[in-house]
């Protein structure tokens, strides 16, 4: 009895893991069309809380309705990521962080620009990304 619980909590367990591999969005990569997009970052403390990112693109089209749906040419949306961790998705040119992400004394924010359909826009299969590195003091 105790041999066929502990089969089935490890079944259990098997299949939770199965399903949380393709819970998250996949990693394809769109190659991006010309002329091709750019991005640059600027971090700026922030006198309540964190920092507020501002994010300057060019030729990239932000469409946060069209998120899911079907990948146009440098159109999408961009993921943060702060020390490796993604934070959010963005849909607009400035995003607030809040103090707590900013744990290490560097910590690099990441920002990534994606396709509707989440892949990272890509150059000669390189990720369009710019970063940044906060210092704390």
């Amino acid at each position: 009895m105790l041999l066929k619980m502990k089969t089935f909590i490890y079944l259990i367990f098997l299949t939770i893991f199965y399903f949380n591999l393709f819970a998250h969005h996949p990693g394809h990569k769109v190659e991006a069309e010309t002329p091709y997009p750019t991005i640059k970052l600027k971090l700026i403390k922030d006198n309540m809380d964190g920092y507020n990112l501002l994010i300057d693109l060019n030729n990239f089209t932000l469409a946060p309705e069209q998120v899911g749906k079907k990948n146009k040419p440098n159109t999408g949306h961009l993921h943060l990521y702060v020390n490796d961790i993604k934070i959010a998705r963005i849909y607009s040119n400035w995003f607030h962080i809040p103090e707590r992400y900013f744990n290490l004394k560097e910590n690099l924010i990441k920002v990534t620009l994606n396709a509707n359909m989440h892949g990272e826009f890509t150059i000669d299969g390189n990720p369009i990304q710019a970063n940044i590195i906060e210092l704390k003091n």
